[in-house]
């Protein structure tokens, strides 16, 4: 309760509180866990003395007004394409040890984001609802709801060639598109490397994927290296012909071999 006062009128011959001693009794019947509403402060002689006077009394009011209660719509988060989070809200500034035991009904919270909706912020719009307390009106505060890019997986595709062959063109697919959508969505290219090299031996080799161009205003994206299996390029062993005379020995047989590349020999 705030210190209560009294004010004294009546007073002849120009005179003032100085002629008066003591102070009157001001009491009310609330308390800090008294309900909204009026309450009488009653007055009472206390310890008032005068000369020249004697007292008559009338009594105040006390007005208990709601406390303040801030309703704040609880920040949210989704990725894109996903259905919007169940909204929620907080209160707070209960007094006298409440709790929200002390709220009946629910606020009112909505956003304008859809399933659709681009990535990006969208405010989460708080009402009061049904909400109703005896001791306590309600502020409100919006909250956010923060649409994330959804993830796009982009994969090198896996490749081959024989060795001394130049590399073949790669590519790469895209995976993960949400609400029916498709690469037409996405602008640029993936960039698709290897170390593999027209004369790089038979064998495996990474090749790599990284976003070169690539963007999506409701997309960010993950990448999977593919694999380039250069594989090993053919000789053609021949034997070359031979002749003899009837009744010889036979010839030394001999062979050659033909396809190599690279500039690679016998050796």
């Amino acid at each position: 309760n705030p210190d209560f006062t009294a004010t004294i009128t009546g007073f002849a011959n120009g005179e003032n509180n100085a002629a008066l001693s003591g102070s009157a009794a001001l009491s009310t019947t609330a308390t800090a866990t008294s309900n909204v509403g009026t309450y009488t402060i009653t007055t009472a002689a206390g310890t008032l003395a005068a000369t020249n006077y004697d007292f008559t009394f009338s009594n105040g009011t006390l007005t208990v007004n709601k406390a303040a209660l801030t309703v704040v719509a609880d920040n949210k988060a989704r990725t894109y394409g996903a259905a919007n989070p169940t909204l929620t809200a907080t209160l707070s500034g209960f007094v006298n040890n409440e709790t929200a035991s002390v709220v009946t009904g629910a606020a009112t919270l909505s956003t304008t984001a859809t399933q659709t909706s681009n990535a990006g912020t969208y405010a989460i719009t708080v009402a009061t609802g049904t909400l109703a307390a005896t001791n306590y009106n309600f502020t409100l505060s919006d909250g956010t709801l923060t649409i994330n890019k959804a993830h796009l997986t982009v994969t090198a595709d896996d490749k081959s060639r024989q060795y001394g062959s130049a590399n073949p063109a790669f590519t790469a697919t895209i995976t993960g598109f949400v609400n029916g959508e498709t690469s037409v969505v996405v602008n640029g290219a993936a960039a698709l490397s290897t170390t593999a090299t027209t004369s790089s031996p038979a064998s495996t080799y990474a090749i790599t994927a990284a976003a070169g161009t690539l963007a999506a205003t409701n997309y960010d994206f993950t990448f999977v290296n593919g694999t380039l299996t250069v594989g090993k390029a053919t000789l053609t062993v021949m034997a070359e012909n031979k002749t003899k005379v009837f009744g010889a020995a036979l010839p030394d047989f001999t062979y050659k071999f033909t396809g190599f590349l690279n500039g690679d020999t016998a050796s």
